[in-house]
């Protein structure tokens, strides 16, 4: 069984969780936070990028970005699914959230950097 990674990246109602399966020399992330659920899915590979948003879904915000950073940062395929609602969100919790997936992504690279430097 492939090993689960989490990480919180923020606290309350903007928080996300993050958990990252190693799939050989690929990653598979689950990205979450308030209201979980299957918001985007979204595959990088060396760079290159798919992605699927359900209809009236806008979570290809968090999904897109972090799959492409760490196919190309790793030279791998990055599959990133994605769910955070939060009901009557503010403009300053979608900041938060915003600022959280930046801030998340960091740890989610280093925490990846660390993993594949323990193999070696």
């Amino acid at each position: 069984m492939n090993e689960q990674i989490k990480l919180t990246q923020g606290t309350g109602k903007t928080a996300l969780h993050y958990e990252l399966t190693q799939v050989g020399k690929d990653w598979l992330i689950l990205l979450t936070g308030g209201d979980a659920h299957i918001g985007c899915t979204a595959i990088g590979d060396d760079g290159r990028l798919s992605s699927y948003t359900p209809q009236s879904h806008k979570d290809d915000t968090l999904a897109i970005p972090l799959a492409k950073k760490v196919s190309q940062t790793f030279a791998c395929v990055c599959t990133v699914v994605a769910g955070f609602h939060l009901d009557d969100i503010t403009r300053e919790e979608i900041a938060e959230v915003i600022a959280n997936a930046d801030i998340g992504m960091v740890q989610v690279l280093k925490t990846i950097k660390e993993k594949m430097n323990q193999k070696e």
